[in-house]
């Protein structure tokens, strides 16, 4: 190990600590994104139930919801308890470098922490709390303890906890411990066999004991599928490893970056066998992602089941070279760490902006609705604009919350109309006195069917009542001149637009009729003209998120499809009231310019 000097400690530090301090800004700046999927699951059992939420016995959670159960306790409001959901989620790897800095003197341990939080990572920011990134932490400290290479009575204690805390809670974690072990026996030989063996022993019966006595159903399901796409699943080069190639260069081109930088240090220090050994590690890393997920498409789910080929790129560079490398070498590879942090946090923001839709979406309902009579509404998921972050399972739940930041209004809840048509859910929902609350468990997927009387009423005002659809309820339109004479539209042009992309454009409508006007019936079509005449006259027909009310305002986001052209275009935003009533033939256009 090369002697570092104290200047360099200091901004190396210094820089450290800077991007957890950004890391926790965007967690607060974006905590209502940070609601979706399972995140806004176990932050709204944690809520309704003021006490923690764990599935599977995988205690783990319990670090992603002291903070946020902390000030539920204290009497905070719902707007602080969620941002210290999301901000807890930093708070937990920043206590976790204070260790691994302060008590194992380890300079890069920060840097590891945050890259593999963000490399590879953009929809997955809106869903933390995954307990494999937590694991992973402790895998850190575990490794750290491995290199103090002791013989002591709590050096063995705290190797014990490191890997009882991982293996029970996620048992797939078992292969990167062993990548841990490989590495320092690389490094140190049979001369600390004693710990080796210690090591998976304690692997060996929290695996045992896991299997024998705590397995689930989930997981059992999810071990069986390992193995049928072990033994019965083939991974040709055209079928599957040309288009792996070409997700890596779109989603993980410096996650392959760091591995590249890697494999070169390890070849200028003359360890070819570190070298080969680190590709064969990656190799066998991707191949136990493929059993496990065989698909390529880029998701939220695909990010945490390819987080494993992150962590595993950026450790021996982080824990191991960069200790070796030069105090010059050292600078650049600090700085480096920095702006590549910064740059993944830019990447972040712009790619979830389908996710700041979605939330917007949820908002926008909460303000329409509150003149409508009821508070629990159904919509119609063939309405869901194609730009915004998925629907998923937890939509009853997030509009929940979201809609109970704001106090002087009531508590809206929308689900989705597969829900409400699903099995007893059409007939138990029929009770004024019932509403969904997503699912009874995460991983059963059993639907949760709660009284009223039981709503946490500290947040949320959510008296009972009869779902309804959000659109479809309105006497549909009899004539196009009504439309005509009722509805005005402003469209908002976002920036120029980019030859043949989609993109969303913001819409204000206002009804200035007496009557509403149906979601169902109405459609936002347009049209594209170029130097007066008409050069795309059939579009999208977006549908309406909503019934619009009587004398009411209502702003929706509408798909369009730019031309394939580069010029000046004119975009005329047109209803449509169904092919008997035709088209609207609103007159008025926007310049759009097109690059």
């Amino acid at each position: 190990m090369i002697k570092t000097s104290p200047t360099y400690t200091k901004i190396n530090d210094g820089l450290t600590h800077l991007s957890f301090l950004l890391w926790a800004w965007m967690a607060l700046v974006f905590f209502q994104e940070r609601l979706y999927s399972d995140s806004g699951f176990f932050i709204s059992k944690v809520i309704h139930y003021e006490t923690f939420w764990m599935e599977l016995n995988r205690f783990m959670r319990v670090f992603s919801q002291w903070l946020p159960l902390t000030c539920i306790k204290l009497g905070f409001d719902l707007r602080t308890v969620l941002q210290a959901y999301s901000v807890g989620h930093v708070v937990f790897f920043y206590l976790i470098y204070l260790i691994a800095r302060y008590r194992y003197q380890h300079h890069y341990i920060g840097w590891l922490l945050i890259l593999t939080q963000t490399l590879g990572i953009l929809w997955g920011f809106c869903a933390p709390g995954y307990e494999l990134y937590y694991a992973t932490a402790f895998l850190a400290l575990f490794a750290l303890e491995m290199y103090r290479n002791q013989s002591g009575f709590w050096h063995y204690i705290l190797l014990s906890l490191f890997l009882i805390t991982m293996v029970i809670n996620y048992q797939l974690i078992i292969f990167m411990i062993a990548g841990v072990l490989l590495m320092h026996f690389k490094q140190y030989g049979i001369r600390y066999m004693r710990q080796y063996v210690f090591c998976c022993l304690i692997i060996l019966l929290c695996f045992l004991f896991k299997q024998s006595l705590t397995a689930h159903s989930y997981e059992i399901a999810k071990m069986q599928n390992f193995l049928h796409n072990l033994t019965n699943r083939s991974y040709g080069w055209t079928d599957y490893g040309l288009p792996l190639l070409k997700f890596y260069r779109q989603f993980y081109i410096e996650v392959w970056g760091l591995a590249f930088v890697t494999t070169i240090l390890y070849i200028r220090q003359r360890k070819f066998s570190n070298a080969l050994g680190f590709i064969l590690f990656l190799v066998l890393t991707q191949y136990i992602i493929a059993l496990t997920y065989p698909g390529i498409r880029h998701s939220r789910y695909q990010e945490q089941c390819y987080y494993p080929l992150i962590f595993v790129a950026c450790f021996p560079l982080l824990f191991q070279i960069s200790n070796q490398l030069s105090q010059k070498a050292r600078w650049f590879l600090s700085l480096g760490f920095f702006v590549l942090i910064l740059y993944r946090f830019y990447a972040i923001s712009v790619h979830i902006k389908p996710f700041t839709h979605r939330v917007d979406y949820m908002h926008r309902i909460a303000e329409a609705t509150q003149a409508i009579e009821g508070n629990k509404f159904i919509m119609h998921e063939y309405s869901w604009n194609p730009l915004f972050g998925g629907t998923s399972f937890t939509l009853g739940m997030e509009s929940m919350l979201i809609s109970a930041l704001s106090p002087t209004r009531k508590t809206i809840q929308i689900i989705r109309d597969s829900e409400w048509d699903s099995g007893a859910n059409a007939r138990l929902l029929q009770d004024s006195s019932m509403y969904m609350f997503s699912f009874r468990s995460f991983y059963d997927r059993l639907d949760s069917m709660h009284l009223h009387k039981e709503v946490n009423t500290r947040y949320f005002d959510f008296p009972a009542g009869r779902y309804q659809y959000l659109s479809g309820g309105a006497e549909p339109l009899q004539t196009i001149q009504t439309l005509q004479q009722n509805l005005s539209i402003k469209t908002y042009v976002p920036r120029p637009c980019k030859a043949g992309e989609q993109i969303n454009f913001l819409i204000k409508m206002n009804n200035l009729g007496k009557k509403a006007l149906s979601g169902t019936q109405i459609k936002i079509g347009y049209h594209w003209w170029k130097e007066g005449k008409i050069v795309h006259w059939e579009s999208y027909r977006n549908p309406l998120e909503i019934d619009l009310q009587p004398l009411s305002t209502y702003y929706q986001y509408v798909l369009i499809d730019i031309p394939k052209e580069k010029g000046n275009y004119e975009l005329q935003i047109d209803p449509i009231a169904g092919d008997s009533l035709g088209w609207m033939q609103y007159d008025r256009r926007v310049p759009v310019l097109v690059n």
